[in-house]
């Protein structure tokens, strides 16, 4: 294994969008809120609408709507904000947002302005998606690492030094 491997990460909308989805759904499980008050209303809806009354079955559908649309809203107030996300932060994938040096020790990533280091026992958790790897410094921080060619090098280095239990893959081969 290479003593060291450097790697640009040059992320582009897409890339920028899936991770949103994979680390808010995925990881942070925040579906779960808007899911629960979707069900709820629904079941306060069926109950409206069993009364077989008339205003039972208007305040059903009232109900039925406010359950449905509010995450509905949600959800597309989420994608938007992750396309505007995106647009301000210029990801067109041709500039390099950070690079990426993995050596024994830990990662260390530059971003130009800023240097973090981190030694592999501060690596909070690695999961190798389709198309890139999200390496996560902390629960709330990831590093996004496109596919570009030396995701292999890049993984060898995480078994070599990382515990089974911080690596996921998602993209079996």
């Amino acid at each position: 294994m290479e003593k060291q491997l450097i790697v640009p990460s040059r992320v582009d909308e897409d890339t920028f969008t899936r991770f949103g989805l994979f680390d808010t759904f995925r990881v942070q499980k925040r579906w779960r809120p808007p899911a629960l008050f979707a069900a709820l209303f629904c079941v306060f809806s069926a109950v409206c609408l069993a009364s077989g009354r008339e205003g039972g079955r208007f305040l059903g559908g009232v109900l039925l709507l406010v359950g449905l649309g509010l995450p509905a809203a949600y959800l597309i107030n989420f994608f938007l904000s992750l396309k505007q996300q995106a647009k301000r932060l210029k990801l067109d994938g041709r500039r390099i947002v950070y690079t990426l040096r993995f050596q024994p020790e830990g990662v260390a990533v530059n971003s130009g302005q800023e240097e973090t280091s981190l030694t592999w026992a501060q690596v909070h958790h690695v999961y190798r998606a389709p198309g890139c790897t999200y390496l996560y410094a902390a629960p709330r921080k990831a590093f996004l690492l496109p596919h570009s060619g030396q995701e292999d090098a890049v993984w060898h280095f995480m078994e070599a030094n990382l515990p089974e239990e911080k690596r996921t893959i998602l993209d079996k081969k």
